[in-house]
């Protein structure tokens, strides 16, 4: 999929742009909500509004091919965008460090410079440390958006520092979205569209998965655990981690509608909770893949 079109997430965009056509932009941004609702898409899209509004349809939500925000800004090629991915422990104290370091600098035409970070709840108490310093420096030209997947809970140093906007959207929300994508990008559809709780993001990256690796939903749950850990640890992707959860959310909750159990609700949650500390701490497989065919 490419990020040339804004699906769903319509009038939060045109309050944004109200608000930067007014001068009311803030300093710092705090896009909060479930990964896959569209909120970096959103943040691409804003983006290239406010650098080439001229080259943006307002009316059909989407970014001309001559705006020259076209490309992902995730590249890095316009020195006034800044991009980083916070996931996986990918941003480390001495990034921050620098870029204070290039903030004290002109930017390009004088033009106002866009920093993004992206997961930002994984950043490391240091790294926010580092990161308010930069936010707190006065500048006329520096502008912070900070993408709140919800993964971890967030410091509230750095919320407090945020004019935070949440995003939401109810399961109606979701599926015309992905109806929506759908058209424009056909692909098969391995997960049933009536039924899933998936966001738009993760119902297409999850499906892909299905197709890429060859993973059957009807396999034997731990088969597909197992493979999907393989897969996460092997690629270094944590959407392989994200998906086993959510097919282990699925199983969950298909065995509590014929029979109610608490003991359910504590079995998923404690592999949930092993699922994130394989991925963080790097914990034997086999030794935990033992532990989850006892809860299931």
């Amino acid at each position: 999929m490419t990020l040339n079109k804004l699906y769903g997430l319509k009038k939060y965009f045109l309050n944004l742009t109200q608000l930067f056509e007014t001068n009311k932009l803030p300093k710092v941004l705090m896009f909060t909500g479930k990964k896959g609702q569209g909120k970096f898409t959103l943040t691409h899209h804003l983006i290239a509004f406010i650098f080439d509004k001229n080259n943006y349809d307002l009316r059909d939500g989407s970014i001309k091919e001559k705006n020259i925000l076209n490309n992902n800004i995730k590249e890095n090629y316009n020195p006034n965008v800044i991009y980083f991915n916070c996931s996986n422990n990918n941003v480390k104290i001495d990034d921050i460090r620098n870029l204070r370091l290039n903030l004290q600098k002109s930017s390009i035409n004088s033009m106002n410079r866009y920093i993004i970070f992206d997961d930002v709840e994984c950043l490391n108490e240091n790294c926010v440390n580092a990161l308010l310093k930069n936010i707190e420096e006065p500048s006329d030209t520096n502008f912070f958006i900070l993408i709140n997947n919800q993964s971890k809970i967030i410091l509230d140093t750095l919320k407090s520092r945020a004019i935070e906007i949440m995003f939401f959207l109810n399961n109606a929300e979701k599926i015309d979205i992905i109806k929506q994508l759908l058209k424009d990008y056909p692909i098969e559809e391995k997960i049933e569209l009536a039924n899933t709780t998936l966001t738009p993001g993760n119902y297409f990256k999850y499906n892909k998965i299905i197709l890429n690796d060859k993973i059957d939903v009807n396999n034997d749950l731990i088969f597909n655990i197992e493979k999907l850990l393989r897969l996460s640890k092997l690629r270094k992707n944590i959407d392989y981690v994200n998906f086993a959860i959510y097919l282990i959310n699925e199983h969950f909750i298909n065995k509590s509608k014929k029979k109610l159990n608490i003991s359910y609700y504590n079995n998923r949650i404690n592999i949930i909770k092993k699922l994130h500390e394989m991925s963080k701490l790097n914990l034997n497989q086999a030794n935990l893949i033992l532990e989850i065919e006892n809860y299931i």
